[in-house]
């Protein structure tokens, strides 16, 4: 039997424990929607708020095709589900779409200028080659932070799931053993501020990078994820700009910022990562004021259009990174109803949805019903 099932069939009263899902961005959100959608409902338990870290300040590009080996099939999943999300959710209040997507690469002005057939009017800097890295049919873009609450959202309206601001501390274990499994329950998950502790049918862990952090509570080895810093501007540009993504390489190939036109008129520009230590909290994510200050010099070496539009944002967030390659996804080994989903570096808004749904069905059926989830079990 399933670890929700089992335990909701073991509560007393006409209200189940609720699947108690820790951290509430893309990840978290999506295993919420999923369970919505299977009729369990669930409590998000969030230190900040919805979307505070990368889910938040991600760039939200979609590619159907551009992930490798085991990945591949969950993105493929992914993808598809994105677009049934816009239909669902409404594409206007979650800004997808699809777009084209191009390779750009960015010389010095005694180099030849090639490709001018095939590039977007905004780009106007030097440009020496540019060629088509993936089209409507392949690649497309979302809002992250839009999604993100919008999943939230549904999963209240249809089951009555909720949002709670709170510090997760731990976990705290059944007494005994599971009668059918012969392993150990979590019962409640405890938090901070003297709030009592939270009942559950079962935890979820997409904590992001700060997810290497409750391993610990799972009797897991620490330093299997931890965060990489990105970078990134949000540009009101002077002109319009038509809907091309561009993935550049620019100062003789030393820097490869990233390029995304929003559906609300704004340009996405994101790169130049780094590796400071992770902070306690994703209110405490700040940008490097000379990566952040370089990535605007480089976007206006792109397009004139943005080095005369206005900076909204200057912003950074941590990417989840899995050390083994591959997100952790599923049941952790040896408890009954505890489950991780977290690592999936820069693909985590692209297969945020596949995951909550394999998710949910881990938790609920014990299996997953559309890809071999084994790859990423861990």
């Amino acid at each position: 039997m399933s670890a929700a099932k089992s335990e909701a069939q073991a509560t007393s009263g006409d209200s189940p424990a609720p699947v108690v899902i820790c951290g509430a961005g893309i990840i978290g959100c999506s295993v919420a929607y999923y369970l919505a959608k299977r009729g369990v409902r669930s409590i998000l338990l969030e230190r900040v708020s919805i979307a505070s870290a990368a889910s938040g300040k991600a760039g939200g590009f979609l590619a159907l095709d551009w992930c490798s080996g085991a990945l591949n099939s969950l993105a493929r999943e992914s993808f598809r589900l994105h677009e049934e999300l816009a239909s669902e959710l409404g594409a206007d209040v979650i800004d997808y779409r699809r777009l084209d997507t191009l390779s750009v690469v960015f010389g010095n002005s005694s180099q030849s200028h090639s490709g001018a057939s095939d590039l977007p009017d905004w780009v106007t800097g030097r440009v020496t080659e540019c060629g088509l890295l993936g089209s409507q049919s392949s690649t497309a873009q979302v809002h992250p932070g839009k999604l993100t609450a919008a999943l939230a959202r549904k999963a209240a309206e249809l089951v009555g799931s909720e949002v709670r601001i709170a510090t997760v501390t731990g976990l705290q274990w059944s007494s005994e053993p599971d009668p059918a499994t012969g392993q150990f329950r979590v019962s409640h998950v405890l938090v901070s501020g003297g709030q009592p502790p939270i009942a559950c049918s079962a935890v979820v862990l997409a904590m992001g990078p700060w997810t290497d952090a409750g391993l610990a509570w799972l009797s897991q080895p620490t330093g299997q994820v931890r965060g990489h810093r990105a970078h990134s501007l949000v540009v009101q540009p002077a002109e319009p700009v038509s809907p091309h993504a561009l993935f550049t390489q620019m100062d003789a190939g030393r820097a490869s910022p990233e390029f995304y036109p929003r559906p609300d008129g704004t340009v996405y520009v994101c790169g130049l990562g780094d590796d400071p230590p992770l902070p306690d909290s994703s209110d405490l994510v700040k940008p490097d004021e000379k990566r952040s200050d370089r990535l605007w010099r480089l976007a206006a070496a792109c397009s004139d259009r943005l080095g005369r539009g206005r900076l909204l944002a200057r912003q950074a967030c941590y990417l989840p990174l899995a050390e083994r390659g591959l997100p952790l996804i599923g049941r952790a080994p040896g408890k009954h109803n505890a489950f991780v989903a977290a690592g999936h570096s820069c693909w985590g808004i692209l297969n945020g949805p596949a995951t909550g749904r394999m998710l949910a069905d881990l938790i609920l059926d014990g299996r997953c019903g559309f890809i071999d989830h084994r790859p990423f079990a861990f």
